[in-house]
């Protein structure tokens, strides 16, 4: 049974990882056949992963078909972008009490390691580069919940920018690196209203329905 269990969850990681990283388009169908044969596992762990994806609104179930990719609304990503001011900021808060210069210099490693994936026109990579960075700044605060949800709210502001923006990405992406060496100075001035001010902005851009621009550069 722990077995059983524990093929579930490495099962529901792959696909989720594959639908967020864009590998399976909106609407397409998911087969359990498929994916027993893809990962040579039976079938009772493929079930429970899809079903755990179906409770979660990532797939819906479609009988005697499969499993669907279920679209995302611009309303959820509208949502997602609040959610993640809300729960950034909160981390952001919690952080700059105990802010240290250990804790930039992790920043500055980070910013580093990810400035030649900025200048590459990636979608992918520069996404895992962004989440990498958001997420480094998030840990911070020490708060586990916080942590997980905004992992799931980047995660799912992933997906609607592969489903929404993709096209548009290839043609010219808007890099995020110059934004995070500018919160990293800002940081370092110990200036905590400046990237409050600099978020909320940013935020009001998608209030005023300029989603694209915040959701591929937030």
């Amino acid at each position: 049974m722990a077995e059983t269990i524990k093929l579930k969850d490495q099962i529901y990681e792959k696909v989720l990882n594959e639908i967020t990283e864009g590998r399976y388009l909106q609407n397409e169908i998911i087969t359990e056949r498929e994916l027993i044969e893809k990962y040579g596992v039976s079938k009772s762990p493929v079930r429970e992963a899809l079903i755990e994806l179906c409770n979660e609104n990532v797939l819906v179930s479609r009988p005697r078909m499969g499993y669907q990719i279920r679209p995302i609304s611009m309303k959820e990503i509208s949502d997602i972008v609040e959610l993640r001011v809300i729960l950034e900021l909160a981390a952001l808060r919690k952080t700059f009490t105990i802010l240290d210069d250990h804790h930039i210099q992790l920043l500055k490693e980070n910013l580093s390691r990810a400035s030649e994936i900025h200048e590459g026109k990636n979608m992918m990579k520069h996404w895992k580069s962004n989440i990498s960075f958001h997420l480094l700044l998030c840990s911070f605060c020490g708060n586990s919940q916080i942590y997980s949800e905004t992992e799931r709210a980047l995660k799912f502001s992933y997906r609607g920018a592969i489903q929404y923006f993709s096209v548009s990405w290839n043609r010219r992406h808007d890099t995020k690196a110059q934004r995070h060496k500018k919160l990293i100075e800002a940081m370092e001035m110990r200036d905590l209203e400046k990237i409050v001010g600099d978020i909320k902005g940013r935020y009001r851009k998608s209030e005023a329905g300029d989603i694209r621009r915040v959701l591929l550069g937030f």
